[in-house]
């Protein structure tokens, strides 16, 4: 595993979410897009940079990996918290989760905790 990884935001295109998890939303609901940052990979944690489009409702999901967001424009909620830029959250893996913006919509940094037992590097 490299020690050091650049990726650039400019190189990673714009995804939409899988048709069977753009499923769960309502018909009004403009969804996300998002991008990768950082792919999964032994010893790394993954990234993603994430666009919630106004009203979009995150229906309840957990993840088997502790995460953060970190805001960086627009604002979300989780429950009564109003999470706005320059604001994280923590989340244990395995713990369900919902989220939801209002008419700005919300832009974030994901980043997923695997397995980040990093082999020994030789010196």
């Amino acid at each position: 595993m490299p020690r050091i990884v650049v990726s650039r935001d400019a190189d990673a295109p714009w995804e939409q979410v899988s048709p069977s998890w753009q499923a769960k939303y309502k018909d009004d609901d403009r969804g996300l897009r998002f991008k990768r940052l950082l792919q999964s990979a032994p010893a790394m944690p993954n990234m993603q940079r994430t666009e919630y489009m106004s009203q979009h409702h995150e229906p309840p999901h957990s993840h088997p990996e502790d995460e953060v967001l970190f805001i960086l424009s627009g604002e979300m909620f989780h429950g009564r918290d109003r999470l706005v830029a320059g604001d994280a959250i923590y989340i244990a893996r395995d713990t369900t989760y919902s989220l939801r913006t209002e008419d700005a919509g919300a832009e974030f940094i994901r980043v997923g905790f695997g397995d980040l037992s990093a082999p020994q590097q030789e010196r």
